[in-house]
């Protein structure tokens, strides 16, 4: 017989807070529920009254994906919800599923080809026209349930429902839905940056990762984390606003200090703010290439920059430069500290986004390079 380990009851404090989240969170999600037929969603998107948001553009199903996707409507089967926001100008943004209404419309309009279908083979090689008028007729009066958010909902709010509830087999990353959510002064800084040819050489990864984007994440996480963190506490700093919560924390920040950039640039023309963290940015590389080998690299011919080790290394050593600028002439050799055993138990990837290892790589080099 196995015994049963007794669980221990939480804090009374932990459910409280629990629970004033969970009513904070549901306040912010306020919709409506409609249904439409597909021939109605296809005229309005086609009249640029419905639209796909930037950062889902190029999210495009392979065209298997897409016929098995007819197939579905074809045969009748349930499709899910997709969910609408109204901006406003009183246009709809299609939060989830616009690979789905693009496939609708892009067949309607006899640019897709059913292939490779399994439950309605005969199918296979037809498009729209082909179809007799009736099953024309049935397949444009097929319905989708739409979800519509309120007006107020707030942009962290929709990008973390696109992000949880998204369906489609190929999704947007961070980086993708910040730099369509948010474009202004700071998200073409972080571009800048992120495609200078210094950052570039220190930062060799793949082709894949530099389709999705790294480096913007790389410079994101950069700015967010100098930015937010404050040197007092018990354990040599906080980012207080840093809740384990990656997403919304990078999206938060970008968005307010984008918008103080904005406001910057609109009365005077300049933003200091967007200018000291350029001068930051670039002095942490010039440290950085100064007192590091390999870079951001475990070593001469590595091709791989781990998060951990770039947020270690970057945010560590501009930290430290806050302290005592002279460490900028002074330039001492990481390698002891870049391969000593604290520094790869901290960079280690097992639980990456949680708030105390975060704190702890980033320290790490701090303090190591204070005692320099």
């Amino acid at each position: 017989m196995v015994r049963k380990t007794k669980r221990k009851l939480p804090d009374p404090a932990q459910i409280d807070e629990a629970e004033k989240q969970i009513r904070e969170y549901s306040r912010t999600v306020k919709f409506t529920v409609v249904e439409y037929s597909v021939e109605f969603i296809v005229h309005k998107l086609n009249a640029e009254r419905y639209y796909v948001p930037d950062y889902q553009r190029n999210l495009i199903w392979k065209p298997k994906e897409q016929s098995k996707f007819i197939e579905s409507v074809l045969m009748g089967l349930p499709v899910p919800f997709v969910f609408f926001w109204q901006d406003d100008d009183g246009l709809m943004e299609i939060v989830d599923g616009s690979q789905r209404i693009r496939t609708i419309r892009d067949f309607m309009a006899d640019k897709i080809t059913l292939k490779g279908l399994e439950a309605l083979p005969a199918a296979n090689g037809l498009i729209y026209s082909d179809l007799p008028m009736s099953r024309q007729l049935k397949f444009s009066d097929s319905s989708l349930r739409v979800i519509i958010l309120a007006n107020e909902t707030d942009p962290i709010t929709r990008t973390e429902m696109f992000m949880r509830i998204n369906t489609s087999g190929t999704q947007a990353n961070e980086a993708e839905v910040r730099r369509g959510s948010l474009p202004g002064p700071l998200m073409d800084l972080i571009i800048s940056l992120a495609n200078s040819p210094e950052f570039v050489a220190m930062t060799p990864i793949s082709q894949a990762l530099i389709d999705k984007r790294e480096r913007e994440e790389f410079v994101t996480r950069f700015f967010a984390y100098m930015g937010s963190f404050i040197p007092n506490g018990p354990n040599g700093g906080d980012i207080p606003t840093y809740k384990e919560e990656p997403r919304l924390f990078y999206f938060a920040y970008v968005k307010d200090v984008g918008e103080k950039i904005a406001a910057e640039l609109a009365a005077t023309g300049v933003s200091a703010t967007a200018d000291a963290m350029r001068k930051e940015f670039y002095q942490m590389l010039q440290f950085v290439t100064a007192t590091s080998p390999n870079g951001f690299t475990k070593s001469v011919t590595g091709n791989q920059v781990p998060r951990v080790r770039f947020e270690s290394i970057a945010v560590g050593s501009a930290l430290a430069l806050r302290v005592d600028p002279t460490l900028l002439q002074r330039t001492p050799d990481l390698t002891p500290l870049l391969e000593s055993d604290p520094f790869k138990d901290a960079t280690k990837s097992d639980a990456a986004n949680v708030k105390s290892k975060l704190l702890g790589r980033i320290t790490l080099v701090r303090d190591w390079l204070a005692d320099k």
